[in-house]
C-alpha cells in the first residue's frame, strides 16, 4: 500500500466508489455472479469488498497510531499489518478471480450440454480448477504483500538516514559556529535516530521517541554496548541540561558528544561492511 501514493485515499477512494453505488442497489442485486460452486450477486460482491477495505483501514489506522505509544512494542502490530497488506492485495486480486470463475463455468456449462457422458467429471474438474484459481490468488496475495511490506521497510530506513545525515550535518555546523550547547542537542537527535534506525531494521518495535526504551533495547540487540551506555548516559544529561536550563556547554563537551555519535555510526557502518 505504501508504494500507492497515500494508503488513506486509496482506501476511502474504493470504498467511497462502492458506496456510491449502493445508490444502485436493487439493479446490482439483480446481477448474479455464477462462480461454479456458489453464486453471489453483485450487490454482495461490492458489500464484501466495503468489509474487507474497512477491515484494512482499521489495521493499518490502529497500528499508526499504538507506534509512538507504550503499546507500539507489541508484535501483534506486525501481524496486523502483514494481514492489512495481504487482505488489500487480495482484494485488489477478486474481480480477476470472479472474472476467471466465471470464465470457467461458462466454458463447463457450454461442454457439458454437449458431453452429458462426462458432465460429472467436468463438473469436478470445474471445481478442482476453482479452487486452484483461489489458492494462486491468495498465494499470489501473500507474495506481492511481502513485497511491498519490504519496501516499506527499506523506504522507511533511506528516510531515517537521510535524517540521521542532516542532523549530523546541522551538529557540525553549530560546532563549527561555537553553538556548543545546540550542537549538543544535535548531537543527541543523531544518536536517538541512529539508533531507532538500528533496531527498526531488526523489525523490533519501539516508539519513535522513548529514548529510554530505544536506549534499553538496543543494549539488549547488542547495537551498543555497557561502555557506549557510559557515554550515551552523559550525553543524556547535557541533552536535558541544554533543552530544561540555561546551561551553557563547553567546546569540549560538544566535541566529546560529536566524536562520540561519529565514532558509533563509523563503527556500525564497518560491521556492515565487514559482514
Amino acid at each position: 500500500m505504501d508504494k500507492i501514493k497515500n494508503k488513506f485515499e486509496v482506501i476511502l477512494g474504493f470504498a467511497t466508489l462502492i458506496i456510491s453505488l449502493s445508490a444502485f442497489k436493487d439493479e446490482l442485486s439483480k446481477v448474479t455472479l455464477e462462480l461454479g460452486y456458489t453464486s453471489i450477486t453483485l450487490a454482495d460482491y461490492f458489500l464484501w469488498v466495503v468489509y474487507g477495505l474497512s477491515i484494512c483501514m482499521y489495521f493499518y489506522v490502529t497500528e499508526n497510531f499504538a507506534r509512538d505509544t507504550k503499546f507500539g512494542k507489541w508484535k501483534l502490530f506486525n501481524y496486523t499489518l502483514n494481514f492489512a497488506y495481504f487482505l488489500f492485495v487480495f482484494i485488489l486480486i477478486t474481480p480477476l478471480l470472479v472474472v476467471t470463475n466465471i470464465l470457467i463455468f461458462k466454458a463447463y456449462v457450454a461442454v457439458a450440454k454437449n458431453h452429458k457422458e462426462i458432465e460429472n467429471t467436468l463438473e469436478i474438474v470445474n471445481k478442482v480448477v476453482g479452487a486452484i484459481s483461489v489458492i494462486l490468488a491468495i498465494i499470489s496475495s501473500i507474495l506481492t504483500s511481502s513485497r511491498l511490506l519490504r519496501e516499506r521497510k527499506k523506504k522507511a530506513q533511506e528516510e531515517i538516514e537521510e535524517q540521521e545525515i542532516k542532523e549530523l550535518d546541522n551538529a557540525t555546523k553549530l560546532f563549527a559556529d561555537g553553538y556548543y550547547s545546540h550542537s549538543v542537542l544535535e548531537t543527541f537527535k543523531v544518536l536517538e535516530t541512529h539508533l531507532y534506525k538500528k533496531i527498526t531494521a531488526k523489525d523490533v518495535r519501539v516508539p519513535r521517541h522513548k529514548i529510554n526504551d530505544i536506549i534499553q533495547i538496543a543494549l539488549k540487540e547488542k547495537i551498543i554496548n555497557q561502555d557506549d551506555l557510559s557515554a550515551i548516559n552523559d550525553l543524556k544529561g547535557m541533552r536535558n541540561a541544554a533543552a530544561h536550563s540555561d546551561a551553557q556547554h563547553t567546546r569540549q563537551q560538544a566535541e566529546f558528544s560529536l566524536n562520540f555519535v561519529r565514532q558509533l555510526l563509523r563503527r556500525k557502518n564497518d560491521e556492515q561492511e565487514t559482514k
